[in-house]
């Protein structure tokens, strides 16, 4: 599910900015049960013994993840926030000039079955397994094989 991240002046993260289906047993639940734990993969790797020259080493995955936790509030006020939020985002990454106003009627329509929220951030847990405690040679030979692979730049 897309969501937004929402900063304060310093550029901290403060909340998510999302929509989701009315009709979803998720809406329901997280009226009666709001606290929620977002979780986010970024780049990860099956990485294998053949790239490294320890004959004893076990293959593993690499990856960078991260854990958002927080309070949603369920607002019907936020939808078209939300949806219009996430379009302008979406456009200036793609490059792209689409505008809700082509949907016409069917746009009010739509909003009918979606509700905004908004994720209140309370914690913020970064995890990155990216051969840190590897060996300098092993951890060398790992990068070298991850070449054009997007975890290798976090391994710069």
């Amino acid at each position: 599910m897309p969501l937004l991240l929402e900063t304060d002046a310093q550029g901290m993260p403060v909340s998510l900015l999302g929509h989701l289906p009315k009709s979803t047993l998720a809406a329901s639940v997280l009226t009666e049960q709001p606290e929620i734990v977002c979780l986010f993969l970024g780049p990860n790797a099956y990485i294998s013994p053949d790239w490294v020259s320890k004959p004893d080493w076990a293959p593993t995955w690499n990856f960078v993840s991260l854990k958002i936790s927080g309070q949603l509030v369920l607002d019907e006020a936020l939808t078209d926030e939300a949806i219009r939020s996430l379009v302008a985002h979406m456009n200036g990454l793609t490059g792209a000039n689409w505008d809700i106003a082509a949907m016409g009627e069917r746009y009010t329509s739509l909003l009918k079955g979606i509700t905004g929220f908004r994720i209140r951030i309370s914690s913020v847990l970064p995890r990155f397994k990216v051969g840190q405690d590897e060996n300098s040679v092993t951890y060398s030979e790992i990068y070298d094989a991850l070449t054009g692979h997007a975890l290798q730049d976090w391994m710069r």
